[in-house]
Parts: C-alpha cells; sequence; structure tokens
C-alpha cells in the first residue's frame, strides 16, 4: 500500500482516540453547550466551616481567596518599594478653564532611575476635595488625549461632573508581550517592566504588575491635597479590567471597584466555558499569570475558586460591572452572573446586591451595593459607560 495513504490512515485513527481533546480547542457561543457545573461557595472557609459574620470574612476569609488567587492565577502582588517619591512635571489650565491637567512622575525607590508619568485632570474650581478615577490605559498618556481615544478617556465629561481622573501607561508599568520588552523610553520600561526590576514574590504575572501599579499612583494621590483619598476609584477595561478587580482586592484603599468587560479570569464566571477560556487565555496571554495557573488549562472545574470570588473581595465598597451586547468573547452573561453571585456576600454587611434578572441593554441596574450594565455595542469602554460609572459613584459616594 501506497505509504502516503498508510500515514493518513494512521493519523485518522490517532485523532479519533481523542474527540475530547479536539471538541476543546473550539469556543463556545451556545447557552445549550455551557457545561453542568457547580459554584464553589465564597463563604465557606478553607476548612470547610461556613463564614457567619462580617468579621469573620474581613479577618480571615478575604485572606484565603486572595491567597488562592494569588498561588494558583495572577501571582502575589508584592509590597511597595522603599524610598518611593514623586515630582510635579507639567502643570496648566485646559478645557476653558475647567480643568487643572498635571504629569506626576512616580520614581519607584530612592534613586531616580525608575519611574512612570501619571497623567491626572482635576476640576479647576472644586468644592472641596476631590474623588477621583484611577486606571490604566492602553496606548499612552498622550494618545489618551488624541480624537481616536478620547472616547475612552472623556475628561471633559468626567470633570464637569466633578471628579478627577488619573491615568497611565500600561507598558511604562509592565510591558504586554509574553517576551518582555524593553523600551527605549526614559523609565522603568528600560529595564523590562516591574517585574524584571523589582522581582519580590517571585513568579507574578502582567496582571499583578498592573495591579502594583495602580496602588503606586494611589500612593501620589493620599498626598495630593485636590484629591479626597476615601473616594477614589479604581478602574479598568478588558485586561486592565482584571487588573482593576485585581488592585481592589488586594488594596482597599480604592474606595470603589469598576470592572468594563473584563471577562476571563476578569469578572466572568469561568466555569461557563464560554467565549474566552482558560486554554485560549493561557495560549495567547502566558504573561498575564503566574506559571501555576497553566495546569488549569481545559479545567476549569478544577479551579478552586471562581471569579464571583474576585468581585466579592471588593465588598463592602461599591462594585459596578458592565458588559457590551456584542462582546460575546467576554461572556456578558457570565459577567452578570458575577454580579448576582456576590450577593450573599454584600448580604453579610448589611447590603443588597444585583437584582434577580439580567437587565436589558442599556438599563443600568444600581439600586443595590452592587451595580451592573449591559450596553448596547462592541468591546469598548466609551462616554455611555462613564456617565453610568458617574452615576453610580454619585449615588455611594454623596448618596445622590
Amino acid at each position: 500500500m501506497n505509504f502516503k495513504i498508510i500515514s493518513l490512515i494512521v493519523a485518522i485513527s490517532f485523532w479519533a482516540l481523542f474527540p475530547v481533546a479536539t471538541h476543546a480547542q473550539k469556543t463556545n457561543y451556545d447557552e445549550s453547550k455551557v457545561p453542568s457545573y457547580t459554584l464553589p461557595d465564597p463563604l465557606v472557609f478553607n476548612n470547610g466551616k461556613q463564614v457567619k459574620n462580617e468579621r469573620q470574612w474581613q479577618k480571615k476569609r478575604r485572606k484565603e481567596i486572595i491567597e488562592i488567587f494569588a498561588q494558583e492565577m495572577y501571582g502575589h502582588v508584592p509590597a511597595k518599594t522603599k524610598g518611593i517619591h514623586f515630582n510635579v512635571v507639567s502643570e496648566k489650565t485646559v478645557y476653558n478653564g475647567l480643568a487643572i491637567r498635571k504629569v506626576v512622575r512616580i520614581f519607584l525607590d530612592s534613586s531616580d532611575k525608575h519611574w512612570f508619568d501619571v497623567l491626572i485632570h482635576l476640576p479647576a474650581a472644586p468644592n472641596g476635595p476631590v474623588p477621583v478615577f484611577v486606571g490604566l490605559n492602553f496606548q499612552g498618556n498622550d494618545a489618551t488625549l488624541d480624537d481616536r481615544a478620547s472616547r475612552r478617556w472623556p475628561y471633559e465629561q468626567i470633570v464637569k461632573a466633578g471628579y478627577g481622573v488619573a491615568t497611565a501607561w500600561r507598558d511604562s508599568v509592565e510591558p504586554d508581550g509574553k517576551e518582555t520588552k524593553i523600551y527605549q523610553a526614559e523609565n522603568v520600561c528600560r529595564d523590562g517592566g516591574i517585574r524584571a526590576w523589582y522581582n519580590q514574590g517571585g513568579d507574578w504575572g502582567a496582571i499583578s504588575a498592573w495591579s502594583w501599579g495602580l496602588s503606586r499612583i494611589m500612593d501620589y494621590l493620599e498626598t495630593d491635597p485636590v484629591v479626597d483619598v476615601s473616594k477614589v476609584t479604581v478602574i479598568g477595561h478588558s485586561r486592565l479590567g482584571k487588573a482593576a478587580l485585581w488592585a481592589g482586592a488586594n488594596d482597599i484603599r480604592f474606595a470603589m471597584v469598576i470592572s468594563n468587560n473584563s471577562g476571563c479570569c476578569g469578572a466572568a464566571i469561568s466555569r461557563r466555558v464560554f467565549g474566552e477560556s482558560f486554554r485560549t487565555i493561557i495560549k495567547n496571554y502566558p504573561h498575564w499569570f503566574t506559571k501555576e495557573f497553566y495546569k488549569y488549562t481545559n479545567k476549569e472545574a478544577e479551579f478552586p475558586a471562581d471569579q464571583h470570588w474576585l468581585a466579592a473581595l471588593a465588598a463592602p465598597r461599591p462594585l459596578y460591572i458592565t458588559s457590551a451586547t456584542k462582546d460575546r468573547w467576554a461572556d456578558p452573561k457570565g459577567e452578570w452572573l458575577t454580579a448576582w453571585h456576590v450577593s450573599p456576600v454584600y448580604a453579610l454587611f448589611g447590603f443588597k446586591g444585583v437584582g434577580n434578572e439580567m437587565p436589558k441593554p442599556n438599563t443600568p441596574d444600581q439600586q443595590g451595593r452592587v451595580g451592573y450594565h449591559l450596553r448596547s455595542g462592541k468591546h469598548d469602554i466609551i462616554s455611555y459607560d462613564w456617565g453610568q460609572f458617574i452615576r453610580f459613584a454619585d449615588r455611594h459616594y454623596y448618596k445622590k
């Protein structure tokens, strides 16, 4: 028999032995194919006992959950460096006198060798200390001022509402690549990013590094007399939404946590295996995670937690989760389910969560301590989203 024919028969026979493995390579967008699953209970200690009150949650259970995510998914977030200090690089009035725009350089140790810049907008004539949104951006601080990117950072809209906003370029904290990139800019990225320079904590992924950077911005804001440090909200979109959730979990100085379209390993329930899965995220973005996470490829049900545990770490602080109708990759239903499944944790503190039904597009659910909206459109963060964030913040910061 022809050798090529024999080889083909052998290959077909081989792959026929592994139907489950080949099926696992497909992305599921069919609700009927979501596997049956049981979610682990965030209110059960590692020893199997039940969490009975808010004190037990705050003193012990939070720490257990943080350690699970640090050990098994993101890696540990180390303490801040010694000698951190700040310098205002520039400051000017913008938007016809409405806002003050300044660039603050955060030096990460007592030397002046390692730093990243933060772009800050604050109301020019505030009526007292100003609440601030804090988040990282994708393309650079200057790029957020460009008309094409300003939809994601509508500074004028935010400042008019009485809020400030602080952002830093993601890659100036930690480059987003499987292989560490070395940029020529005169900042910390010359050394390959935070992890390459400050590798305390060992095996920590880029999500932990970005979370670490968000906390360093908070360090600066605590020194700015214009900022109301009791009303600083950490926010993020997509992969940076994952970082915002993780930063909010580790740093309780953030008074509110907002996740926008963060999807797999962010706000979406993993066990649904809908849209992006552990397999695809580990294959495409292994640098986001600790290496321990790789063992869960195609094994969502074996992960000891699920993402409602991560989101619940915001409690009792206000938590807001968003989705978009056309963003099936991020699993909107899975993101809403996370918002719903944190309710028992918030109930420990006497707070209500979201309603029992997923809201229709463009009808935000903001009646409880946990909020959610499903925006019409694609994977993005736009003015509509910011309008809802401001409305939610007004409700909780000012009881409006």
